[in-house]
């Protein structure tokens, strides 16, 4: 189905969830205590964009016979976004950039990845490829991540839709990467 092993991406989904909600710890207790949750928090971003990239392919694979150009353009999209968010985030981590260097370029990275992942679910919404409220969960879980890049652009970390942004997504994803990753663990064959 998937030209990588289906429990591969099942483990990978989850792990994303637990880095996602790593990430939203780390960075409550990195505003209250500092150091080092601020680099831990930067940690667990590298997790996510590498753990994220199973789980576009799998979800590509879902879709690229239903609509092979937008499939395709979303993953190579989403792909290059989860890059560059670790490639920066690795800098990050190894003190080779500053903060400020990746304040808007890596949640502009998620925030494409948030395109992606809603594309991907509003296909599986239209064409039944998913379960019905899966699907409604990974649009919910995109539409998040886009509101935290458009909150960037117009207010920075302040902004509203940053931190409303950001909340939702740290909810509705783990849940959505548990439940797909559920899904391809259960050896239940989604269609090619």
């Amino acid at each position: 189905m998937l030209a990588i092993e289906p429990r591969f991406v099942g483990y990978s989904a989850w792990v994303s969830a637990i880095a996602t909600i790593l990430g939203l710890v780390t960075l409550i207790l990195f505003f209250s205590l500092g150091q080092p949750w601020g680099t831990i928090n930067d940690i667990t971003s590298v997790i996510l964009a590498f753990s994220l990239l199973p789980v576009l392919w799998a979800l590509y694979h879902l879709h690229r016979s239903d609509a092979p150009v937008i499939t395709l353009v979303i993953l190579v999209t989403g792909v290059l976004a989860l890059l560059v968010a670790f490639v920066f985030q690795i800098l990050l981590v190894f003190n080779i950039i500053e903060f400020e260097q990746t304040a808007v370029i890596v949640p502009a990275a998620f925030g494409l990845f948030g395109t992606s992942l809603m594309v991907y679910s509003v296909l599986a919404r239209t064409q039944g490829t998913l379960p019905g409220m899966l699907a409604v969960l990974g649009i919910l879980a995109g539409v998040s991540y886009v509101m935290v890049i458009v909150g960037f652009i117009l207010g920075g970390q302040e902004h509203p839709l940053t931190s409303v942004g950001g909340l939702t997504a740290v909810i509705t994803y783990p849940i959505f990467a548990i439940w797909f990753g559920r899904i391809l663990l259960s050896g239940v064959m989604l269609p090619a």
